[in-house]
């Protein structure tokens, strides 16, 4: 049944990205948001008989909307509308039309799943499974719903934390699909550490999050959105319902809806009307959108609902509260960084050369410009060019390709020159000792007194990695290393630290380590020393231990010396490191953990004169008083916190009645 609709086209002629009501953004050098050129720009708005509309859907040139508060599904075509299932369905809450034109509807309130033919004609009715599989506590309320090309249903159920519901062809049960983890936070971790059974009892089972919203792309893999989530929001699963999308970096928590184009490119909205686009590799590409508060501006959302992308790129957008529906068009820039992605995520570098080309020239700091750039250099074997595109781009993968080849071209240039040094040193040694035979050097005397107490000390403090037995009674009984020599050396672990971020290959530590915070930095360099040495010491003083505080507070620095000695060393040997030879330094800094750790358990039992047994002993119940004394801290900090905004309140009450 078709009849006319009064529908308002705001059509807008080419809009200029200082007309365009929001920002736009993407990722910069340096791995962070700038601002860029308008991707996309706001070109209608679609009003119609909608009301509290739920989620749309757009095959074929064709608009569908289910218009949730009318009880019915919206058809707009171009500018006629007609109406399927109307007063067949009491609240639509998805909606999704396969490629034969047939429709899926998922109704929360009658709790089924309706199918109609490309003729409006019910075919089909998917409800509740009876299958012992489903579940007896899981009830069936479906809000969201998709299919695939063999026919299979997904179907996303209120309340249903299993993943989604998956039906066959022949609308039976099959299994659950692409379930989330469950979040375990700290508070929850606590409570099951120190709740007394019944109050554990009380407490709800850590349960996953369920999807928001599903779509399966032109591919069929199957796509989730999860809100509340941020760096695993967006899921790609595989047929083994393993999900296969990485991280990414620039995330929200509030996405409620996503889409998927032919590409692979993923569009997600959220809550608050931002628009992110992401590559199949997820890339952000452009960042986008907003809300709107007080009055009605083209582009901005009031309360966004559901997104979706059509064959020409357009990109349609529902807005619940105000009935509409945003159509975005993609601007020449974003058009162009778009064609350029396709050639990307196809492999095909050199063939989209002049288009990463010219969006360097409009923008040079869009960051995936340089990585696509980095790939065609690479092709061409300029190796040099290649591995600066990387830098910028902070492509490990990259970087670590083409730090090999410049390698491997500096050896084969040097090794030759090397080998020769070498043996010219060789014979220059066998004929100076050739001369000098006979002749007899007295030698210089050993043991030359040292006269600074500092170097003294370093000194003593040596003997710890050679026989750390006699180090510690040295330290004990004769005072070898003083207090502030030990506080030297937990300063330069500090130190160290830095200078690692600022001087190891970021292929190890990362692009963005010289980016520091300091105090973050303090905090994760002194935090477990700090609970060690006074949970081993409260312990210690319990079971009758020898040693004291400043016993403990020396052993312990001087237990991690092959780190404070290596440490350094090892980060610079990275910068001659690609990814491939990355297990030489990971065990060589395992080898130094263990080396420490072993060292420890040594000048503990020195220290306090213990057996093996007790040792270890001694060593578990200090882990124990660590575990408790970090709970102790968090339990004062949040009391404090808690005082603090008391006294706060109370201050600005008084300065408000004596205004």
């Amino acid at each position: 049944m078709k009849r006319p609709i009064t529908l308002v086209f705001l059509l807008a002629a080419a809009v200029l990205c200082g007309n365009v009501s929001y920002n736009t953004y993407t990722v910069g050098i340096g791995w962070f948001l700038v601002k860029s050129q308008a991707a996309f720009e706001p070109t209608e708005v679609l009003y119609g008989e909608f009301l509290s509309p739920e989620d749309l859907f757009v095959r074929d040139g064709k608009l569908y909307v289910a218009d949730s508060g009318n009880s019915r599904i919206a058809v707009l075509d171009g500018k006629e509308v007609s109406y399927l299932a109307e007063w067949e369905v009491l609240n639509p809450q998805g909606i999704y039309v396969d490629e034969s034109g047939a429709l899926y509807i998922a109704d929360s309130w009658a709790r089924n799943v309706y199918k109609y033919d490309e003729r409006g004609a019910q075919t089909g009715v998917l409800s509740r499974p009876d299958s012992p599989l489903y579940g007896k506590s899981n009830d069936f309320i479906p809000l969201k719903v998709a299919a695939d090309r063999r026919g299979n249903v997904y179907v996303l159920s209120q309340g249903v934390t299993n993943g989604l519901v998956v039906f066959n062809k022949d609308g039976k049960f099959v299994s659950f699909f692409g379930a989330n983890e469950p979040d375990v936070t700290l508070r929850m971790i606590l409570q099951r550490l120190f709740f007394t059974q019944t109050q554990k009892e009380q407490l709800l089972r850590i349960k996953p999050p369920s999807p928001g919203n599903l779509v399966v792309d032109d591919s069929g893999l199957v796509w989730t959105v999860t809100s509340g989530l941020t760096d695993k929001a967006i899921k790609r699963f595989n047929v083994a319902g393993t999900s296969i999308y990485g991280e990414i970096d620039f995330s929200s928590s509030d996405f409620i809806d996503l889409d998927i184009d032919a590409f692979g490119n993923v569009y997600a909205l959220s809550s608050n009307g931002l628009i992110f686009i992401y590559d199949s590799y997820g890339n952000l590409l452009f960042l986008f959108g907003g809300q709107s508060y007080y009055e009605n501006r083209r582009g901005l959302l009031r309360s966004p609902v559901a997104i979706d992308v059509a064959e020409d790129g357009r990109i349609y957008v529902l807005d619940k509260e105000d009935g509409t529906i945003t159509v975005f068009s993609p601007t020449a820039f974003g058009s162009l960084v778009l064609k350029g992605v396709s050639y990307y995520n196809q492999g095909m570098y050199l063939e989209g050369e002049a288009i990463w080309r010219e969006i360097q020239k409009l923008n040079s700091g869009f960051l995936l410009t340089y990585k696509v750039l980095g790939n065609i250099e690479f092709k061409r074997d300029n190796y040099g060019q290649a591995f600066d595109y990387f830098s910028l781009a902070q492509d490990m993968r990259g970087y670590s390709e083409a730090f090999w080849h410049l390698r491997n071209d500096w050896l084969q240039r040097v090794v030759g020159l090397l080998f020769m040094a070498l043996v010219a040193l060789a014979v220059f040694d066998l004929v100076r000792s050739v001369l000098k035979r006979g002749k007899i050097k007295p030698r210089a005397r050993a043991g030359r007194e040292i006269k600074f107490r500092l170097f003294r000390e370093l000194r003593a403090s040596l003997k710890f990695l050679k026989n750390p037995f006699d180090a510690v009674y040295e330290m004990k009984r004769n005072g070898a290393v003083s207090f502030s020599t030990a506080t030297l050396l937990y300063i330069w672990m500090y130190v160290q630290n830095v200078l690692i971020l600022y001087l190891a290959s970021p292929l190890f530590v990362g692009f963005r380590a010289r980016n520091i915070d300091f105090l973050a930095l303090f905090y994760d360099t002194y935090r477990l020393l700090f609970l060690w040495i006074v949970g081993n010491f409260l312990v210690s003083e319990i079971s009758e231990g020898e040693g004291t505080f400043k016993h403990i507070y020396i052993g312990t620095i001087e237990a991690f010396l092959p780190i404070l000695l290596f440490a350094l060393p090892l980060a610079l040997v990275t910068n001659l490191l690609t990814l491939n030879e990355a297990f030489i330094y990971t065990f060589s800094m395992q080898a130094l953990n263990v080396w420490s750790l072993v060292m420890l358990l040594i000048v503990i039992s020195q220290v306090h004169n213990f057996t093996f047994g007790e040792t270890v002993k001694n060593v578990l119940l200090t882990l124990f008083a660590m575990l408790l004394l970090a709970l102790l801290i968090f339990l004062v900090l949040i009391l404090l916190r808690e005082e603090i905004d008391f006294f706060v309140s109370i201050v600005q009450e008084l300065i408000f009645h004596a205004g």
